[in-house]
């Protein structure tokens, strides 16, 4: 196994690598059709391959003076936009490796910490804990929709077409069916029809 900067060759088994490794975790429905590019930001792209084959990815995104992404941290950070390991690779230190590898990179920059966010996956946040990443902040991201906005309509077919109107009779072009909404108080729940919630924990270390 071993460690290199991504190159466009892999961005195929760059994917399949990502959506494995989010799959098992409550990040499954964050999938990527397309390496993501950073527009000419200064970043730090890792791969870990094996057998031809990706097992392992780091995406790490550098503030500069004009454009800051962090928003923990006073001065400039990374943020570490993505870390996966393919499911079948995991538990044999590759991730600790694509680590070092950024730090190493990071050691010639103005960065002064490393930001990152996750959800409440046991593993994840032992992972970073181990690292020496310290907990700073934790909001919820909540899946479904304000009590009270939801539509109440009714549906039928017509030439092939679905046709919704209106407790009144109106027609209904369209409908809220679902969103995303990040709230800071779990309080705020009482006041929403959701599916599930996640905690959203915002981690820091400096470097």
């Amino acid at each position: 196994m071993q460690i290199q900067k991504y190159t466009p060759e892999y961005e195929d088994s760059w994917l399949r690598c990502r959506l494995l490794a989010y799959f098992y975790t409550s990040l499954y429905e964050d999938v990527e059709t397309s390496k993501p590019t950073f527009n000419g930001r200064p970043s730090i792209e890792l791969i870990a391959i094996e057998d031809g084959m990706v097992v392992g990815l780091l995406d790490m995104v550098l503030d500069t003076e004009e454009l800051k992404t962090s928003f923990l941290g006073k001065g400039l950070g990374a943020f570490l936009k993505t870390i996966a390991v393919h499911p079948d690779y995991q538990s044999k230190g590759i991730g600790n490796k694509l680590y070092e590898t950024a730090l190493k990179e990071l050691e010639n920059t103005p960065i002064e910490f490393i930001e990152l966010y996750t959800r409440g996956d046991k593993q994840a946040n032992n992972f970073y804990k181990k690292l020496g990443f310290d907990l700073l902040s934790e909001t919820y991201d909540v899946f479904g929709l304000e009590k009270g906005i939801r539509d109440t309509i009714s549906v039928g077919i017509e030439k092939k077409r679905i046709k919704a109107f209106h407790e009144d009779g109106k027609p209904c072009d369209y409908v809220i069916v679902d969103a995303v909404y990040e709230v800071f108080d779990l309080k705020a729940l009482e006041k929403i029809e959701y599916d599930r919630y996640y905690p959203a924990r915002g981690y820091l270390k400096k470097i």
